[in-house]
């Protein structure tokens, strides 16, 4: 096996870890869900529905006991109601449960708040900031750990019968 293609194919592996890493580091960091101060909120957009104790009670047969928020898309919002892709259950304990878009209605009194999806410019500079860290580390603990090259030239002897008398 050539050294140099395996050195090659764990280089290019390590910088596609990396660049997975760093996009998800970066998606997960630019938004947040705000208490949204619309009234009315246009369908395709993701939003969580904080639940009252009223919607706990009587949402339990339909999505389970002492859920405290919904997460989803909105699928539609009524002067009654609002129905919804769930894609996340947080319960009152705080553990999550992942769902994969089943639809919900939700009536407007067993929501105590609804919260819309906002870019977050601070978390997006925190994001920025430990991919930077990442990116330094992998770079400090390569030269470190020897596997990198910091003689910067050709670390090949030169052939026999080549060599400097010191003239």
């Amino acid at each position: 096996m050539n050294p140099m293609s395996a050195s090659s194919g764990f280089r290019a592996l390590r910088m596609a870890a990396l660049a997975a890493v760093l996009s998800s580091a970066f998606a997960l960091g630019c938004y947040s869900f705000v208490p949204s101060q619309a009234s009315y909120l246009a369908p395709g957009q993701p939003v969580a529905l904080e639940i009252n104790d009223l919607g706990r009670v009587n949402l339990t047969p339909q999505i389970g006991a002492d859920v405290a928020r919904l997460s989803g898309m909105l699928v539609q919002q009524t002067n009654i109601d609002y129905s919804i892709r769930v894609e996340e259950i947080t319960y009152l304990n705080g553990r999550n449960s992942q769902w994969s878009g089943e639809p919900v209605t939700v009536r407007q009194d067993f929501v105590r708040t609804v919260f819309q999806r906002k870019f977050s410019s601070g978390r997006t500079a925190a994001a920025v900031l430990a991919s930077a860290g990442v990116v330094t580390g992998l770079i400090v603990s390569r030269n470190i750990n020897g596997s990198g090259d910091t003689a910067g030239g050709d670390t090949k002897p030169p052939p026999s019968g080549t060599g400097s008398r010191g003239h």
